[in-house]
């Protein structure tokens, strides 16, 4: 297994660089003088040519990658959220790691984990001047994080979906979700909070007949009824991260109960605001079993 996770780890983390290569490639595009290159359609470098693979086919290589991997070692992929719709390998390997793992970056001289620190070496998460720099806590030995570190797996455990939410960044802090600040080290993941953006947008691109998107339609005419004073982004926003956040929900709900995990049902009435539990789209719970 610690094989199939560092290899999946790489393939979602590549996926992902090159999702970003081909945002900026794109942007670069846009600035350059119409005599000099066609349609963006027609780009070598994002399409390729006879010779060579462009990088949108190198992106829906390494998807189907993914979805290799998954199918050979994970049931949550296999059992549920193949069945999704909007689900796909990218998103779905992005969850697995965010849920399953957590990789710890540890000193090279000593074993012991290490930190960012701030040009005083005092323990706080703003980088400044010294930005990438790392310290040991054990022995107090500094790294740059633009060298090549080295990693221990630990396996993370939600007791919880408030706590999965949480980590996803998509608890609220007086009302609205948190953001990060200068000097403080945030106990939430940016790409989690990512990887719901993506989910919330995929759900949106689903037809009335998909569960989750007549959710977001049934939150959305809800919002609209009792909050008339917001404005339309407002409750397309609002209704957006509630069916996230139940979509995050069914998650942890499936990953327990795949593992024979014990699952606490606040998550549709204490925290969602329903009178009835909204179980898992796609799921029973005989295909744990």
């Amino acid at each position: 297994m610690t094989e199939n996770v560092d290899y999946l780890n790489y393939l979602v983390r590549t996926y992902d660089g090159v999702t970003k290569l081909i945002t900026q490639t794109k942007q670069r595009h846009a600035t350059l003088s119409g005599e000099v290159v066609d349609d963006p359609e027609n780009d070598d470098i994002l399409k390729g040519d006879r010779h060579s693979e462009g990088l949108d086919t190198v992106k829906g290589r390494m998807s189907r990658d993914i979805e290799k991997e998954l199918s050979a070692n994970w049931d949550i992929w296999r059992l549920w959220l193949k069945m999704v719709p909007g689900i796909g390998p990218a998103i779905a390997g992005g969850l697995v790691m965010k849920y399953y793992f957590k990789f710890v970056p540890v000193c090279q001289k000593c074993g012991g984990d290490l930190e960012k620190v701030k040009e005083d070496g005092k323990e706080n998460g703003g980088l400044e001047k010294t930005k990438g720099m790392m310290k040991c806590l054990s022995c107090g030995k500094s790294a740059k994080n633009d060298g090549v570190l080295q990693y221990r797996k630990q396996r993370r455990e939600f007791a919880t979906i408030s706590k999965w939410w949480a980590f996803m960044g998509r608890h609220t802090v007086d009302g609205v979700m948190p953001k990060r600040k200068k000097g403080i080290v945030a106990n939430w993941s940016t790409p989690g909070r990512t990887l719901g953006y993506q989910i919330g947008e995929q759900i949106n691109r689903q037809g009335p007949d998909s569960p989750y998107k007549r959710f977001l339609l049934e939150r959305k005419a809800k919002h609209q009824k009792n909050h008339p004073e917001w404005s339309k982004g407002h409750v397309h926003n609002a209704a957006k991260n509630e069916a996230i956040k139940l979509f995050l929900s069914h998650f942890w709900v499936v990953a327990h109960e795949i593992e024979g995990l014990p699952v606490s049902e606040p998550y549709a009435g204490a925290i969602m605001g329903h009178t009835n539990i909204v179980e898992p789209f796609f799921w029973t719970k005989e295909k744990a079993a």
